[in-house]
């Protein structure tokens, strides 16, 4: 049985789709691509910044040359309709808006598996390979594509892999940004990355914690950097101790990525709203 609720969203007319499978992947691959975004459905049916995961999915759109014809209020409504239709409270939501009838929107629903919180105690090992995004400010669900790929040639288990361009500066996640402490600076891409919402949380509440650069590090850099950590909506802030074999800091998660995690937080909780 499938785990994914699918639904076609069209004109005035929301409907299930007769397609079985276990991931937001999966689903992606069998209704076709487009340009998507993914977010986090929290207790109550509550949002986070809606209103910016619909303007990506626009610019997203734009940057591809493709047309974009549906309305913030509609995509809302049809959002709203599929949640209830799926009876999931916490769900890890996936919208796409077809490349072939751009008129039309997919919403996948899958439970949301909450990140363990030893996760956030213990800190993660990440994997890390060459490559980076065809268009790095488009959502273009065609990545995904690409992203299993790499995922079935790694040769070890990781919880995330991370990407670095022919010059060795490590830019993003497969499925999140990443960041690293060096120097007391909180280091990051400014260019060539997805522009993920958790990202722009995290650069506005950081300067209160230390200084901010948008100039990545480098892979010989890794033996230097005090901590290191990634960000997705659905994960927010989840430290990283150890990147292809490389231990970070001292091998447990820093100070600045729990204090980081901490005002992270608190700034969703304040704009969290009802769809």
């Amino acid at each position: 049985m499938s785990s994914v609720s699918i639904f076609r969203a069209c004109k005035d007319e929301v409907e299930p789709m007769s397609v079985q499978v276990n991931s937001l992947d999966e689903a992606t691959l069998q209704t076709g691509h487009g340009v998507y975004t993914v977010f986090r459905l929290y207790p109550g049916h509550r949002i986070f910044r809606l209103s910016s995961h619909f303007a990506r999915l626009r610019h997203s759109a734009e940057l591809l040359g493709q047309p974009f014809l549906l309305t913030y209020d509609w995509l809302r409504q049809a959002l709203r309709r599929a949640v209830e239709a799926s009876r999931l409270d916490l769900a890890r939501v996936r919208l796409t808006v077809p490349f072939d009838a751009p008129d039309t929107a997919v919403i996948a629903l899958e439970p949301l598996a909450m990140v363990p919180p030893e996760v956030y105690q213990a800190g993660v090992c990440v994997g890390l390979v060459e490559g980076k995004r065809a268009s790095p400010l488009a959502k273009d669900s065609q990545f995904i594509e690409w992203r299993k790929k790499v995922q079935a040639r790694h040769p070890y288990s990781v919880y995330e892999i991370m990407m670095h361009d022919q010059e060795g500066r490590i830019l993003e996640g497969l499925s999140s940004n990443f960041y690293a402490v060096m120097n007391g600076e909180l280091r990051t891409a400014g260019d060539g990355v997805l522009e993920g919402i958790a990202r722009s949380v995290l650069l506005e509440v950081a300067p209160t914690v230390l200084s901010v650069s948008l100039n990545p590090i480098g892979v010989n850099d890794l033996p230097h950097i005090s901590e290191a950590m990634l960000t997705s909506s659905s994960r927010g802030i989840v430290p990283i101790v150890q990147i292809r074999g490389v231990v970070i800091g001292d091998g447990k998660p820093g100070p600045m990525a729990k204090t980081l995690r901490t005002a992270y937080d608190s700034q969703i909780e304040q704009e969290l709203e009802p769809l």
